[in-house]
């Protein structure tokens, strides 16, 4: 079910017992240090799974990146096959997001395969876009990007933040289209820049183009 060996052990060993205070996160050897029989509680416990989840979760982000990664690899590929997709850079948009591993194939598979959105998708009020507004913002999003040479985190993340400046837009204004182009979905794990930086130039492109026809339609 995608949870941590650290993380179950640690939960479990509350379960009806408290070492006091409100520190919850331990090391087996921490916690066999700080057990007492009087910890021990007379009520029966009672298992949460949104709790594990906690848990799971904040070990998870306590994971260093390479640790992480490799964890994570088995269920990236489990819907990420494409080869020439960085499964370290897929895993470092990850680690923060999910709070089981089996919750990975699920957030990625965008990646190998854009699924049918429809253009509602482009609608968000928060990021003050609507299906014209996205239209507009892909219209100079596209050779913008199609001029990068630097097809880097870095080199995406400047051209497009320097197009919203040149805009006079705000940046959610114009990444929100470009991230739901680039994904087909309202959720994903990382942003516009870091899923064009994934996805590489041709592939990011041709799905701007595609979300640009259908506001086009």
């Amino acid at each position: 079910m995608g949870y941590l060996t650290d993380a179950i052990l640690n939960y479990v060993a509350l379960l009806g017992w408290s070492p006091g205070g409100e520190e919850e996160m331990f090391t087996l050897p921490e916690l066999v240090q700080a057990f007492s029989v009087s910890g021990i509680s007379k009520s029966p416990a009672i298992f949460d799974m949104d709790k594990l989840r906690h848990f799971n979760s904040a070990y998870i982000r306590g994971m260093t990146p390479a640790d992480f990664a490799a964890l994570a690899l088995p269920y990236i590929r489990e819907t990420v096959q494409n080869p020439a997709y960085d499964a370290g850079a897929i895993a470092g948009i990850l680690q923060q997001r999910c709070e089981t591993l089996s919750d990975i194939p699920e957030k990625v598979d965008f990646l190998d395969t854009l699924p049918e959105y429809p253009t509602e998708f482009f609608v968000n009020k928060k990021s003050k876009t609507d299906e014209a507004i996205s239209k507009a913002m892909l219209d100079e999003v596209i050779p913008a990007l199609a001029a990068l040479t630097d097809w880097s985190r870095e080199g995406v993340h400047a051209c497009l933040i320097g197009l919203a400046e040149r805009l006079e837009v705000k940046n959610a204004t114009l990444m929100w289209p470009v991230r739901i182009a680039a994904a087909g979905k309202m959720v994903t794990p990382g942003g516009a820049v870091e899923i064009c930086a994934i996805l590489g130039k041709d592939e990011t492109l041709r799905r701007l183009e595609i979300g640009r026809e259908k506001l086009s339609a």
